[in-house]
């Protein structure tokens, strides 16, 4: 049977494999999903374009509830929502006089009489119909049950689960119902279930994730107050996840100052709205973000009758967040708008910990006699600001006659520092921020010395990301729990030699043009691409994260030519102070000869 929606002359028959129109689509059923709330039916259905009569590439949810229930409520708060970007699409609504709503196949064959007769309400029990958020016990039996209100249902139709929405059993409540002949439709795209709410909740979510889909819900339920709406609850399988999230059920939302007609329980419930003639107001929505974030953390959700003090896991803010959000009195709860400020306080300093560096260093001019000038240059730069910390290290080491490699260096690390950190949003663009000051520095070198160039390198960490940029030998370290590693590259002739298999590592500690730079800046106009090396080329990406209690050492040659990485590793493992492991490896240079300048930088990064 295809039956208009238009049509109010005829009973409109709602079941499975049943085709009809709704405004401008036919819509083909195809399984019941269940009655998700007290006075709403979820179908599973195919939509066609009535023109064509073609499948247009989706599914849809269609709802049949009440024209004065929770369906009806939703079309005022959308109205008062307008055009808001969490709110599923309306595809079509209508209502329609007469309509039979028939879960199961299996009686499609009763005549609408025989239909009538055998499915009458039992009056002698007051035992409601088992739904998925909460059965319901009526406070009084219905006697009158009209042809068009009329459910078809089965001694099984609690057993059999929908494949798509398994029901759940959750506490009795009490359930006043206004019965109504008309029946409101409303069809919207379907609601896909790896993209749900309640599939993510069972994923084990990260904090900061169950931080950012709570914080979500709760700017919709503010925008919803804000215009004197108040959501009473939340179904997890009708909402998808996303940025942002998108409501498809709007039916447990009521007027603010509205008595609620029926008691209800629920693990997104308050506990108030289990007494009779609730006055609705916004801490019931409070407690209802407040018990998603419960769920999400706790991988449980509440106990609809909650008897003992709630066990809260000791997470500091987050703790405060359930204990106030949660209370059972709601004059202690949080506004909406104090509870997102707050979640979003808390994400962000999950996101952006707290994090302090210690920074030590140290250069000499050694103790050659051809050497009387300091031709090493370094510098230290930290920029905050209410999201990050940035960080840059730098250490140059000058080469030429007379005092132009000092004049060369110091241009070098001048130039890098007085630009400002740019907190750029990829690591893509950040690293080619780096590159644009190699290359600037390049310029302001061959621009002003002759016959004279440095080496550079560079250690950007904004947040907790640290980058590189290098040129040169002198070498960049990473000391994590005990072990080094070095993460620039020599750009000298031994070691091309030893890349190349031509001479060994110790045959490099000898050979005569072991100081030959290949790579420096101030010897060529202009540098071309890939001459600066990044992190890429001694790790998998442009970037890596820090780890609490790290150590980056930048040095030069005339630190590294005398301390191997071995003997590094142990003088700062252990040394807890690291003024005294940078004095330790330094006095060591000079006390086995120092036949160069020497300058040692490290920096420890602690994050709370």
């Amino acid at each position: 049977m295809i039956l208009s929606s238009t049509d109010t002359s005829a009973t409109l028959l709602i079941q499975e494999n049943q085709s009809f129109q709704l405004e401008n689509f036919r819509v083909k059923v195809l399984s019941y999903l269940g009655q998700l709330t007290t006075d709403t039916y979820y179908f599973k259905v195919n939509i066609f374009e009535i023109e064509t009569d073609t499948a247009i590439g989706k599914l849809g949810l269609l709802r049949v509830g009440s024209d004065k229930g929770g369906l009806y409520r939703e079309l005022k708060l959308r109205e008062a929502l307008g055009d808001y970007k969490m709110v599923a699409e309306l595809l079509a609504h209508t209502t329609i006089d007469s309509v039979i709503i028939n879960p199961h196949l299996s009686t499609a064959n009763l005549t609408v009489n025989q239909e009538y007769e055998q499915h009458q309400p039992d009056h002698s029990t007051q035992e409601g119909e088992l739904i998925d958020n909460t059965t319901f016990k009526t406070s009084e039996n219905i006697d009158e049950f009209s042809l068009s209100e009329q459910i078809v249902s089965t001694d099984s139709q609690v057993e059999t689960a929908s494949q798509y929405l398994e029901e759940e059993y959750y506490p009795e409540i009490e359930a006043h119902f206004e019965l109504s002949s008309s029946k409101l439709l409303l069809l919207t795209d379907f609601v896909e279930d790896t993209k749900t709410l309640d599939t993510w909740l069972k994923s084990e979510p990260s904090l900061e994730d169950s931080l950012f889909i709570t914080s979500q819900v709760c700017q919709f339920l503010r925008y919803a107050h804000e215009r004197n709406w108040c959501f009473i609850s939340i179904e997890p399988r009708l909402i998808t996840i996303g940025t942002p999230c998108t409501f498809f059920d709007l039916t447990s939302a009521y007027a603010v100052g509205e008595t609620l007609p029926f008691c209800l329980s629920g693990s997104y419930c308050a506990s108030e709205l289990a007494s009779n003639k609730s006055l609705i107001h916004q801490s019931m929505s409070t407690y209802t973000v407040g018990a998603l974030l419960y769920h999400s953390i706790h991988q449980q959700p509440l106990s609809p009758h909650q008897t003992t003090e709630l066990t809260i896991n000791p997470i500091p803010g987050i703790y405060q967040i359930l204990k106030i959000s949660l209370s059972p009195i709601p004059e202690e709860r949080f506004s909406l708008s104090q509870l997102l400020t707050t979640l979003l306080e808390n994400r962000q300093a999950i996101r952006n910990p707290k994090i302090r560096w210690n920074v030590a260093s140290r250069s000499t001019v050694g103790l050659s006699v051809r050497r009387l000038q300091n031709e090493d240059n370094y510098g230290v730069k930290q920029q905050f600001s209410d999201l990050e910390t940035m960080i840059l290290g730098v250490v140059a080491d000058g080469m030429g006659g007379l005092s132009y490699g000092e004049v060369a260096s110091k241009l070098a690390v001048q130039t890098v520092l007085e630009e400002p950190i740019t907190s750029l949003k990829t690591v893509e663009k950040r690293n080619e921020w780096l590159m644009s000051l190699f290359d600037k520095a390049n310029e302001v070198i061959s621009n002003n010395v002759k016959d004279a160039g440095t080496t550079l390198s560079v250690v950007l960490c904004i947040s907790q990301q640290l980058m590189i940029a290098h040129v040169g030998d002198s070498r960049i370290y990473l000391l994590r729990q005990g072990k080094i590693s070095q993460l620039s590259e020599d750009h000298s002739l031994v070691a091309m030699l030893i890349a190349s298999n031509q001479i060994t590592e110790a045959e490099s500690e000898q050979h005569p043009d072991r100081n030959v730079l290949i790579k420096s800046l101030g010897a060529k106009n202009r540098l071309s691409d890939g001459y600066v090396q990044n992190l890429k080329r001694t790790t998998p990406d442009l970037s890596m994260n820090l780890e609490h209690n790290d150590i980056l050492l930048l040095c030069t040659d005339g630190v590294w030519d005398f301390v191997s990485k071995n003997e590094l590793e142990e003088i700062f493992h252990n040394h807890q102070d690291l003024q005294l492991a940078v004095n330790q490896t330094i006095d060591k240079v000079l006390e086995l000869g120092a036949s160069d300048n020497a300058t040692l930088l490290a920096m420890q990064y602690h994050v709370q």
